[in-house]
């Protein structure tokens, strides 16, 4: 990659906002101040996302080829030779095997911010914030680093996905229109409503809003369905592209610029996209997942009705 822009974000700042990069001649050059150890993530064009971790005064070289993006190196501090080497270890292991893996940093490296990052990534974003492992987990790093702001913010959450979890009931929040005007989301609804959270710089957007649009073709004749699009682009021009073929209606989508720093995303605890939710008329969420994949399954799970045998 020769030139073009990425968005980068620090971690550990719940108030974080994007800067964006200019790369020229394959080459970019970011500088900042942090108190602590920090991860930064960067996010490329097609939403591949890397980490790197950030120390005061250190100096960081940063390696990586546009058509390997996920097997990038960054040397220049033990945090990032620890990650380098995590990463390297997982490159070809599926989901379960590498979370497997991170368990063990986790246990064997509690004092690196690694095993913070790793906490974060396999066990809160993940949807496992509730369990007795990640609370064993979370007790043995919080000694070791009891007033890192990364992980307090971590406990703050998990603690605030709770709010969105299968069975609770899911508080109304604001949107923001095309036109920039608001409005709540209970303002109206159905038997059934699917909020689904995304971005276009998601490296699987595109799907995502094709499984939408298929989902409303085939439930609106029923009319049980409402869906409701959530964007989290800080770029309105891109998200306003790419709802252009939901115009006539049909699917609400909305997006008020700010990204994870959106008081609707905070207040229901989404912490990543793609994340869907799937409510029934009282509110109450009966799926909540991060998986485009299963989401047409999701749907005939709740909205078809049983065979009486």
């Amino acid at each position: 990659m020769q030139a073009g822009d990425l968005y980068i974000y620090n971690l550990s700042d719940n108030q974080a906002k994007f800067d964006t990069l200019t790369i020229q001649e394959g080459r970019f050059l970011y500088r900042g101040e942090v108190s602590e150890v920090t991860p930064y993530v960067l996010i490329f064009p097609n939403g591949m996302e890397q980490v790197i971790f950030v120390g005061p005064g250190e100096d960081l070289r940063y390696e990586a080829t546009a058509n390997d993006l996920k097997n990038y190196v960054v040397n220049g501090s033990d945090e990032n030779k620890l990650m380098n080497k995590f990463r390297q270890e997982t490159y070809t292991q599926n989901p379960s095997l590498t979370k497997g893996t991170a368990r063990t940093y986790i246990k064997d490296n509690p004092s690196s911010p690694v095993a913070i990052y790793l906490l974060d990534k396999y066990f809160v974003q993940d949807e496992e914030a509730g369990n007795e492992e990640f609370a064993d987990l979370l007790k043995t790093i919080k000694a070791k680093h009891p007033h890192n702001h990364y992980l307090l913010n971590i406990e703050s959450k998990a603690a605030s996905a709770e709010k969105s979890t299968v069975g609770k009931k899911l508080s109304d929040i604001t949107l923001t229109q095309k036109n920039r005007k608001t409005i709540k989301l209970w303002h109206r609804q159905k038997d059934y409503n699917l909020i689904a959270f995304w971005a276009t710089w998601m490296p699987n957007a595109y799907d995502l809003l094709w499984k939408i649009r298929r989902s409303h073709d085939g439930y609106k004749e029923k009319g049980i369905l409402r869906i409701v699009a959530v964007s989290l682009d800080v770029e309105q021009y891109r998200w306003e592209d790419a709802i252009r073929p939901d115009s006539l209606g049909g699917i609400e989508h909305y997006c008020d610029g700010m990204g994870f720093e959106s008081k609707a995303v905070k207040t229901l605890g989404i912490d990543e996209v793609p994340c869907y939710l799937l409510t029934d008329k009282n509110h109450t969420v009966l799926e909540k997942s991060n998986d485009v994949g299963k989401l047409e399954e999701t749907l005939k799970k709740h909205l078809q009705p049983k065979k009486v045998p």
